[in-house]
């Protein structure tokens, strides 16, 4: 009679089947986490080519980044202001919707913004991620430095939100290789995305090792040694008001604590906001020379 196999021990058929459920579970939970980092949402690709066709104070640019992609992105202002940003926009913005809020400022602030896509936003090819992220950093700075020929004295880098990552991550760079920019402008930064999830999600211990991301602004701060001016809203209902104190207290100054009395997406909404803002701005700037 042929041999009838043995069947496993229960014991290793249940730690096998409780292997392959928390399996399952991490990539779930990492699909989530990337879903979150980086929600799809609807943007209207044609917006930003006929704003910029539209306005006189936009010039439309493409910005070369070391793996072969071509970012969309604007130059925005008088080639004449003395202040230059390369700005990292939030998680579901992209260039054009803004365009009122980003003009008014460079009028007011003296500044000319390079304004661009990340990697799967918009009208930039590719797929977005952390690593990408700072590769799209990393291509705006060259691009400012090598093709707007603006000066690294001259720049200013400004995260708002989720762009307070790169941001981040481009003056850490800056400074380490000693040529810093001449300051960091934080609006609404979170401290890493590790304890986003667990700001988000408190039912859900989330360990670094189930992140997709990690965006360690936190780890990074005390390196950013350069004039940072950080403002944040104390009803910030997306980005805890918390981390953001934490955040500033690891920064090394000279710096700056701008408290408003808004949430996270209406920060600008208010223009005596807006104004007291762009004035606390000009002040501090001029203050440390940029």
């Amino acid at each position: 009679m042929p041999e009838v196999p043995e069947k496993a021990p229960l014991a290793l058929r249940a730690m096998t089947t409780l292997c392959l459920l928390a399996v399952v579970s991490m990539v779930c939970i990492r699909s989530l986490n990337a879903v979150n980092t980086f929600p799809p949402t609807d943007k209207d690709t044609a917006l930003a080519p006929r704003l910029a066709a539209e306005r006189a104070d936009v010039r439309e640019v493409r910005v070369p980044t070391s793996d072969g992609l071509a970012l969309y992105g604007w130059v925005l202002g008088d080639d004449a202001a003395p202040r230059k940003v390369i700005q990292f926009m939030g998680n579901a913005e992209y260039v054009g919707p803004s365009v009122e809020l980003y003009a008014q400022t460079a009028g007011e602030v003296a500044i000319q913004f390079l304004l661009f896509d990340y990697r799967g936003f918009a009208n930039s090819p590719g797929t977005p991620s952390e690593v990408g992220l700072y590769s799209d950093a990393d291509a705006a700075w060259s691009f400012a430095i090598n093709e707007l020929k603006w000066r690294a004295s001259q720049i200013i880098v400004w995260g708002r939100s989720l762009g307070g990552a790169p941001a981040i991550w481009l003056a850490r760079r800056q400074v380490l290789a000693e040529r810093p920019p001449a300051a960091l402008i934080l609006e609404a930064p979170f401290t890493s995305a590790p304890e986003m999830g667990k700001a988000l999600l408190p039912w859900l211990i989330v360990p670094h090792w189930m992140s997709y991301s990690m965006f360690d602004n936190l780890g990074r701060a005390p390196d950013l040694k350069l004039p940072v001016f950080h403002l944040h809203g104390k009803r910030d209902e997306i980005i805890p008001f918390e981390q953001g104190q934490r955040l500033h207290k690891a920064l090394p100054g000279p710096k700056h604590w701008l408290e408003l009395d808004c949430g996270h997406n209406d920060v600008w909404s208010d223009s005596a906001r807006a104004a007291q803002i762009r004035a606390a701005l000009r002040g501090f700037l001029a203050g440390h020379g940029a």
